[in-house]
């Protein structure tokens, strides 16, 4: 009959076994995230453990970030994470970040610099190494805090997910071997084998809400309700599997109704969301922001929420985190980026014809021929915005496309008088995207076209006109 603590590490390793087989399949060799902290060392000591029992066939590199936060101590840790490798015959790679440096430089609080600048080195490292996956120690209570944290800042479904089994983060597959126990399992795995581990000071700092949740407010909560973390983790469970669903049917959505899909600019038919349930609009949303590099970590259900509330609308505008900027216009609902898109040049460009030239976000052509035989009705009616023509003996020296200027002026196509530009686009009721790209196109005497949105009265087509110059532009992002 085996001792107490030999069946419990029986029973410990079979646990991590059976969520291991199936996350590890078809890998060869995985990067084990290693902190030094508890968790992660009764990871890495497990994994190893039925590795050597041959019961699992990968292959394991042990990574470690220092995050230079703690001077001397965050230098031991480091050493510690070393000595463990060796003594379980696993090789490791370690890399020194500058959380501080990256938190003044990005605006960020140390907690999320920190999380930001991990994943990416761990990703790195993965890829130097040859690694199929990255495995972290978030286990059963991690993922109960996580649930209870979005809870309180406001989610969703998806957010109910918590911690997931699998996900991609800055292209790496994560997976999480530790979800199916508790944190005084692995104390218990840690003390029974004699691991020690390190201890993070900053893991008992409330200033962090992570810490709040699991010091001050996880107990009061597991007093109150009885087997609250494995109810969660049930609820975590059914969440994924709504999830799952409701991100097939927004992938069909999203198959008809994207017209444009760019680095800075998704835009959607409105017509394609008709009747598109809330929690099925939410995933659409949320695959929108992911194409646009945006982080979902400061986005609630408040967002989400306040979109959906302006489908009806023929017109609306809406600033969402990231810095994204959503619209609706036309029949089409838009997501822009401002970060992604190409900045307008501070030095003008110059039009020639038959050639083409980029200026900003935008591509222009222009061509010169006769007015004779043109159909010039037909082009009004099938043209769209991004084309204009205009009688070229009215215009004056060179043509060149520029920013916009304080001071701007011209007559609008219609227009009795000049108008100022900014306040003319103000009463245009465009979109940001709209705004914030429109150039001047301009000759020697008079602004042509506030680009892309009107042109100018003076060099109008006429009955007089022998001569006809085409500008065009197309969206380079």
């Amino acid at each position: 009959m085996p001792l107490r603590g030999d069946f419990f590490m029986l029973i410990f390793e079979n646990k991590i076994l059976a969520d291991a087989q199936e996350l590890f399949k078809d890998v060869e060799q995985v990067l084990l995230a290693v902190s030094g902290g508890a968790d992660s060392v009764a990871m890495a000591h497990v994994l190893a453990t039925l590795k050597q029992q041959g019961r699992l066939p990968c292959e394991f590199v042990i990574g470690h970030v220092n995050h230079c936060l703690r001077g001397a101590e965050s230098d031991a840790d480091e050493a510690f994470v070393r000595t463990l490798a060796e003594s379980l015959s696993i090789p490791v790679v370690a890399q020194s970040v500058d959380v501080k440096g990256y938190t003044k430089e990005h605006k960020l609080s140390i907690e999320t610099a920190g999380r930001i600048l991990r994943l990416k080195t761990l990703t790195t490292m993965a890829a130097e190494q040859g690694c199929d996956c990255i495995a972290a120690a978030h286990h059963k209570d991690d993922l109960a805090e996580t649930m209870v944290h979005r809870l309180m800042r406001g989610t969703g479904f998806r957010g109910l997910c918590g911690i997931l089994p699998v996900s991609q983060v800055y292209g790496a597959k994560f997976i999480r071997p530790m979800l199916g126990v508790r944190r005084n399992e692995i104390l218990h795995y840690c003390e029974s084998n004699g691991l020690t581990w390190r201890d993070d000071a900053s893991n008992r700092n409330i200033d962090f809400t992570r810490n709040r949740i699991r010091h001050g407010l996880m107990p009061v909560l597991e007093d109150a309700f009885e087997n609250l973390v494995g109810r969660l983790a049930d609820l975590s469970r059914a969440a994924q599997r709504f999830s799952t669903q409701a991100e097939k049917h927004a992938c069909d959505i999203l198959d008809t109704a994207i017209v444009e899909n760019l680095p800075s600019r998704i835009v959607l038919q409105k017509a394609c969301l008709k009747n598109c349930p809330p929690w099925v609009f939410y995933e659409v949303v949320r695959k929108v922001l992911v194409k646009l590099d945006v982080g979902l970590r400061n986005y609630t259900q408040k967002h989400f929420k306040k979109v959906y509330s302006l489908l009806d609308s023929t017109q609306a505008e809406v600033s969402m985190p990231g810095p994204v900027q959503m619209y609706i216009q036309k029949g089409v609902l838009g997501f822009y980026h401002e970060t992604n898109a190409l900045c307008l040049p501070s030095e003008p460009v110059a039009l020639e014809i038959g050639r083409t030239v980029r200026f900003g976000p935008w591509r222009i052509s222009c061509r010169l021929f006769n007015r004779e035989g043109v159909d010039f009705e037909r082009f009004i009616q099938t043209k769209d915005t991004f084309v204009e023509w205009f009688d070229a003996d009215t215009i004056c020296g060179s043509i060149k496309i520029r920013a916009r200027q304080d001071g701007d002026r011209f007559r609008p196509f219609g227009g009795k008088s000049e108008k100022k530009v900014a306040r003319f686009l103000q009463d245009a009721q465009l979109d940001v995207e709209t705004k914030k790209n429109a150039s001047i196109i301009s000759d020697a005497e008079k602004i042509l076209w506030t680009a892309p949105v009107r042109m100018c009265e003076q060099a109008k087509i006429t009955p007089e006109t022998q001569h006809i110059l085409e500008i065009r532009l197309s969206r380079l992002q």
